[in-house]
């Protein structure tokens, strides 16, 4: 018999199964993935005992991880992953083409995003880069949202914002970054609401779904789903930008999410 709750069992099984998939196709062999997830069981380890107000010790960590006291201290004191640098950078490109469809600088007078010049200290490519992304360097943000196809130069050398949903088309790891982020803070958002103490605490978690749609209908469905959806993701990014504030120490980072899925073995829809 199982010591593992066979709920849990099967929780881990649907979680791991598409991202084994995954490493499988991006050549990421076992001990790679094992080596990964050592180094995280510790440093969680040692999160989870401080949450618990519990030591922050080897030994400590050994019995809630079960990993040997040897393999834990040389795990702590291995170099730790950058686990948000990706974040970093997959919000400053958000943030520059959320800048361009919200602030006046950069809207021409139907209030749409206009047409920049490069090159202007003011309502130019440059000065929205500067104002959006930090100090990500000018030139990376044009490459990066070219590659992306959300612009591109027109004859008269101007850039054009042409798609406003960031999503990279031709760099294989930008996707795969943009997959750890928000499938971990889809993660984070239950494992938040199985842990609240009380309702009203709760981040706001739905799903609709349903095991008998005709494949038939489906086409019509996502063109009406799509559309909805991306003018709520676009109100609720103006909410957002309507309330930042410069203040590092008062800010938040947050964010919303919707998807589609469609079962594996579910009969193709036909239009």
């Amino acid at each position: 018999m199982s010591l593992i709750p066979e709920v849990i069992q099967n929780t881990m099984i649907r979680i791991l199964k598409p991202l084994i998939r995954i490493l499988l196709r991006n050549g990421i062999a076992y001990a790679t993935f094992a080596d990964i997830a050592r180094k995280i069981y510790v440093d969680t380890g040692f999160e989870e005992a401080q949450r618990r107000q519990q030591k922050q010790t080897v030994s400590n960590v050994s019995i809630l991880t079960g990993i040997n006291r040897k393999e834990v201290k040389r795990l702590r004191e291995a170099l730790a992953y950058d686990s948000d640098q990706s974040l970093k950078k997959f919000n400053r490109t958000v943030r520059v083409i959320a800048g361009w469809q919200h602030d006046e600088e950069f809207l021409d007078k139907d209030h749409e995003p206009r047409d920049l010049k490069l090159e202007g200290a003011k309502g130019s490519f440059t000065s929205l880069v500067k104002k959006y992304s930090g100090d990500m360097p000018v030139v990376a943000m044009l490459n990066a949202l070219l590659d992306s196809k959300n612009i591109k130069v027109i004859d008269n050398g101007n850039i054009q914002l042409v798609n406003t949903n960031y999503l990279p088309v031709t760099d294989s790891d930008k996707k795969l970054n943009i997959l750890g982020i928000d499938t971990a803070e889809f993660i984070d958002t239950i494992d938040h609401n199985i842990n609240i103490e009380h309702p009203e605490d709760a981040w706001f978690q739905r799903k609709a779904s349903n095991t008998q749609v005709s494949c038939k209908a489906l086409s019509k469905i996502k063109q009406r789903l799509n559309k909805k959806a991306q003018q709520l993701l676009e109100d609720i990014d103006a909410d957002f930008s309507d309330n930042e504030t410069n203040d590092e120490d008062s800010s938040c980072n947050v964010s919303v999410g919707i998807y589609f899925h469609q079962a594996n073995g579910s009969k193709q829809e036909t239009k």
